[in-house]
């Protein structure tokens, strides 16, 4: 048989095999468990470059009135902003569509409903920091947006503070330190004119409620929590809507 038929053959059989390499894998509809994780199609590209909406500014606005009334157990103010949080929702989903997230965010929020109407403090916190986690992996989809990194940030300064409240010291002084970390992540997306100097005392009100975990000084804390709810609502208004 002709040598140069023979190589010819071999090397269009390798072309065929090989087409495989360049089709992606189609997904298994089971593994060793069952099914696999429940993925969605990432958005059209020109669409990882859209503002969110401003209802998600004001959902991790709202967040906060509710933590106050769970930590401080103002059983009334938790209920009430648990109704604007509900609402707003309700009004920003159809602004969002079908993100990774949204099921998540609405078995939270169905779970913070029942623990603030139980009174129960950790479920009720745990529940909050739940939704906005979910709220966070929604805004992540819009990639110019530091939104995701304010809810970081807002998730882990109410570690801080419940743990602070609870008087668990060492708790609290883990929790202080990835808020650190949190922040020191986000800290180069808000670096922007016009709102830098509220960044700057963002990144200093941090270290001093480090040191201020560190003394177990409550008073203190408290103090600089105050502080760091007017420097991020400031940075929180003025990138609403950007």
């Amino acid at each position: 048989m002709n040598k140069f038929f023979i190589v010819t053959t071999v090397i269009f059989c390798i072309l065929l095999s090989g087409c495989g390499m360049f089709t992606p894998a189609q997904k298994p509809e089971v593994g060793p468990t069952g099914k696999p994780v429940e993925s969605k199609a990432n958005p059209p590209f020109l669409e990882r470059f859209y503002t969110p909406p401003g209802e998600l500014y004001d959902l991790e606005a709202t967040s906060g009135v509710i933590f106050e009334g769970i930590n401080k157990e103002k059983w009334d103010q938790a209920e009430t902003g648990f109704n604007n949080l509900q609402t707003i929702w309700i009004n920003s989903k159809p602004l969002i569509g079908e993100k990774k997230g949204v099921k998540e965010a609405d078995k939270a929020l169905q779970e913070l409903n029942i623990a603030i109407a139980g009174k129960k403090t950790t479920n009720s916190y745990e529940s909050l920091n739940k939704f906005m986690g979910s709220i966070g992996d929604i805004a992540k989809s819009y990639k110019l947006s530091p939104l995701a990194g304010l809810i970081g940030v807002g998730n882990a300064i109410r570690n801080v503070n419940f743990y602070v409240e609870d008087k668990n010291w060492s708790k609290a002084a883990s929790k202080v330190k990835e808020l650190e970390g949190v922040w020191g992540n986000v800290k180069p997306t808000m670096e922007q004119v016009g709102i830098l100097a509220e960044v700057t005392r963002t990144h200093s009100l941090v270290k001093q409620m480090k040191d201020a975990v560190a003394a177990e000084n409550k008073g203190a804390i408290e103090e600089h929590t105050a502080n760091l709810n007017e420097s991020l609502g400031y940075i929180r208004n003025f990138f609403r809507g950007k």
